[in-house]
């Protein structure tokens, strides 16, 4: 076979990876941009210093779940940006084990990933960029940094929390790429301005299994909220049109802003607390 037949071979091969596996259903990259470089301001030097003259390489890497580890894995790589909690029962969740173990020893390994493994993707990253710090390997503290803030971001996006998450069975289809990009990503300088005016420092009690689990909560509690601003603004306008965008950021604006701030915070927080965990070392 030519170079240029295994060439073409490869590219199919990856359409066909891309189509076949669900979509990973994420905040924008514009949104997932900001939240990563917003949470640099927030934590304490010098690893703030570190991250700062990292900041485009973070910024970079923040997407790469949605783009590289996507291209590579596929729906394995999917599994990790989501949980749909409605498949776990209702508030307050109490059948759903916060382990992944106990998890899969109660549902199965295959439920569980066909569910979503966001919650312990990020335990998993955590303990990943504590032991990359701890020894001093910082060119790839960085890289794991980076991608680790993407699923944190993915945590506090109300659409990762349930199965329904474009609207298909309530009539709301394409509100996932309505709210990320439509209203988050061409409106992002609006929504920094407003995360910025939430922004505090980071502290390492802002991470924990259980923080993370109760940020995804209150994204499951706001997804209704989010399909019934799209019912109203599609009486306006089309999806994506100016009217109907202008109706959602009237009625999620404030709820948007909100969360994308939580990611900065639960960010900072992971950060930083994964840095004090290796024993606050200094970055080189």
């Amino acid at each position: 076979m030519s170079a240029a037949s295994r060439g073409s071979c490869l590219r199919l091969a990856l359409v066909a990876v891309l189509l076949a596996a669900p979509p990973a259903r994420g905040w924008g990259f514009a949104a997932h941009r900001m939240i990563e470089e917003e949470a640099i301001e927030t934590l304490s030097e010098p690893l703030r210093a570190y991250f700062r003259e990292h900041r485009e390489e973070i910024s970079d890497g923040s997407i790469e779940p949605d783009t590289v580890l996507r291209a590579r894995d596929g729906a394995r790589e999917a599994s990790r940006h989501f949980i749909d909690l409605d498949l776990y029962g209702a508030p307050p969740f109490a059948d759903l084990p916060r382990s992944y173990r106990a998890a899969v020893d109660r549902f199965g390994r295959r439920a569980v990933v066909e569910r979503g493994t966001l919650p312990w993707t990020i335990e998993q990253k955590h303990a990943e960029l504590r032991r990359e710090m701890r020894e001093g390997r910082w060119p790839q503290a960085l890289r794991t940094a980076a991608h680790a803030g993407h699923y944190v971001a993915d945590a506090t996006m109300p659409l990762h929390a349930v199965s329904n998450y474009d609207g298909r069975r309530t009539g709301n289809a394409g509100i996932h790429k309505a709210v990320e990009h439509d209203l988050v990503d061409e409106r992002i300088a609006r929504f920094r301005t407003r995360v910025r005016a939430r922004q505090r420092p980071a502290t390492a009690a802002d991470y924990g299994r259980e923080r993370v689990f109760a940020v995804i909560f209150e994204s499951f509690a706001a997804a209704p909220e989010l399909l019934d601003a799209d019912r109203r603004a599609r009486r306006l306008g089309a999806v994506g049109s100016p009217a109907y965008v202008e109706s959602l950021d009237d009625r999620l604006g404030a709820l948007l802003a909100a969360r994308l701030a939580r990611a900065v915070d639960l960010l900072g927080g992971f950060w930083q607390s994964a840095w004090e965990e290796a024993g606050r070392p200094v970055p080189r």
